[in-house]
């Protein structure tokens, strides 16, 4: 794989067009360097003439800014600075593709979603438009259309809620019971118990009216249509970042010094967008310094972190030189995010009925549980319902399940035949019909062991408010408390933002809300040197 430490010259297989953004920055050129491992570092054009951040600053070298994480956050703001002239842009993705957790698997001539799914409300929803406008939605069926609160895959057919003892719940009941639920919860979260959810921030999130879309090609089309402008170069795949060194100091070269000693003999990477111990970045205008898993120390202006809240809050003490300030890091503690997981079944022949569109879960000894996680044992108990794919022609015969909490850990933990073969006797058991076969083949999504995502996505959790979203949207350092450079450090995806979280498009807003601090600054800076007087 080429190492990247910096934009290529245009791509013309990335979008198929060649006509894109001249690459290039001034004051420190670099010439494009082979190691003896075989890494190739990413080339460097010439000084472009109609680069808006170049005209303005000829005097000034381009800022060097590392989005890390690739997911929808990372490239929505990497599109919006490579557009507003920044050419040195560099993205580092940890696991070995892009999409964070949009994760689309081809299953014969259908798509399924192991991370994102849909498309929530249309009205102004930055995705939905994307998608629209680029005829994604074209062959979207009347099933894959909901313009209620999404919580099956189809609005044709009816929920059959079946009891553990074989029993189904008759209609009217039901109805009755949806009619309060729907009252009382307004909201799906990724909360392993309602009891975690904040009571008092109901309301916090905000619903984008119109209907709900599912994407038939898969959301992955959704990630590529953001990476299509983005020089293939630019994002560096398999690429973990170890810490973050931001504001940094003559305190932190003995460190540096110390590291190159003892991997230089490994370290193949020759150019100045690595630190390296003979030189000392901040003398060259670069207040952060990334140091990579391997080894590889990359300097920088500004950092985007895009980190999921999982990811942040298991790892934010040693991803961070100096530590985060208390208030971030009580931001990342108070807020919430676990595990909900999928598990796609398919049949060779349905043995649900043809009006059936979910056979949901309904323990009838379980009203007054008081234990809020099942033992490992018994993992299964958290599995709440499964959703049958429609249309059949292009799903074949598929149900899709869900499980959330510590529970979906246990779960991932199983292998597929466990999986298999506890999904089918639990199918047997709610549906009273023991001749249910096992189905032919499982695929599931295990986003809590990922060691890149921990967690499927946000929410506010007790003790929590919209405004932690805010506390951890706000980058580093703060202005009111440091001389130091600004925005060295900014912060991106779903769980910064306060109306958003949880979503794609509140994923996708946050990163261009990142990237528009940053080309804010840099037109700031130009009227300031334009309407300085001449003395």
């Amino acid at each position: 794989m080429s190492n990247c430490l910096g934009p290529a010259p245009a791509d013309p297989d990335v979008g198929g067009s060649a006509n894109r953004h001249s690459l290039s920055f001034r004051g420190l050129q670099t010439p494009s360097k082979s190691s003896s491992d075989g890494m190739q570092s990413c080339e460097i054009s010439s000084d472009s003439t109609d680069d808006p951040l170049s005209s303005g600053l000829r005097t000034h070298r381009q800022p060097r800014i590392v989005v890390i994480g690739a997911g929808l956050a990372g490239l929505a703001a990497t599109r919006v600075l490579l557009k507003n002239g920044f050419t040195d842009v560099t993205v580092l993705e940890a696991s070995d593709h892009i999409g964070g957790r949009v994760h689309s698997v081809q299953h014969g001539n259908a798509t399924l979603e192991l991370g994102a799914t849909w498309i929530h409300g249309a009205n102004g929803n930055p995705v939905y438009h994307l998608a629209e406008d680029n005829g994604l939605l074209e062959h979207t069926t009347d099933g894959e259309r909901s313009v209620g609160r999404i919580s099956l895959y189809t609005k044709n057919g009816v929920a059959h809620y079946q009891t553990n003892v074989g029993k189904r719940i008759p209609k009217d009941l039901v109805e009755e019971f949806s009619d309060l639920y729907n009252e009382v919860e307004s909201c799906e979260s990724s909360s392993p118990s309602m009891d975690e959810v904040s009571l008092s921030e109901f309301g916090e999130w905000t619903e984008i009216p119109g209907a709900h879309y599912v994407i038939p090609e898969g959301f992955m089309k959704i990630v590529e249509l953001l990476a299509r402008d983005i020089p293939s170069r630019t994002i560096c795949l398999s690429k973990p970042v170890r810490c973050i060194h931001w504001n940094y100091s003559a305190q932190h070269q003995e460190v540096i010094a110390k590291s190159a000693d003892t991997s230089q003999d490994n370290n193949h990477n020759e150019n100045n967008h690595s630190c390296q111990p003979h030189w000392d970045p901040l003398i060259m205008g670069h207040p952060i310094c990334v140091e990579c898993e391997d080894e590889e120390w990359i300097t920088a202006d500004h950092v985007i972190v895009t980190a999921s809240l999982g990811v942040l809050k298991q790892n934010h003490e040693a991803m961070f030189s100096p530590s985060l300030p208390e208030d971030k890091v009580l931001a990342i503690e108070k807020l919430g995010i676990s595990t909900t997981d999928k598990i796609f079944l398919e049949f060779e022949e349905p043995f649900w009925s043809p009006e059936c569109n979910s056979i949901q879960f309904v323990w009838e000894d379980e009203a007054q549980l008081e234990q809020l996680v099942y033992p490992e044992e018994l993992w299964y108990k958290k599995i709440c319902s499964f959703d049958v794919l429609y249309p059949p022609e292009r799903y074949g015969y598929m149900l899709s399940g869900w499980i959330c909490g510590q529970e979906a850990l246990y779960m991932e933990r199983c292998d597929d035949e466990t999986v298999a073969e506890t999904c089918t006797e639990l199918l047997r058991r709610f549906t009273g019909n023991p001749d249910i076969p096992k189905p032919r083949r499982v695929l599931r999504s295990s986003w809590g062991s990922n060691p890149y995502i921990r967690g499927s996505y946000s929410f506010t959790r007790v003790g929590s408010s919209g405004g932690d979203c805010e506390r951890l949207a706000m980058p580093l350092p703060y202005a009111n408390s440091t001389k130091a450079p600004p925005l060295q450090v900014l912060f991106a995806g779903e769980a910064t933002h306060r109306k958003y979280y949880s979503t794609t498009h509140g994923a996708l807003l946050s990163g261009q809300r990142e990237a528009t601090r940053l080309t804010e600054m840099y037109q700031d800076l130009h009227r300031a040197q334009t309407t300085k007087p001449n003395m």
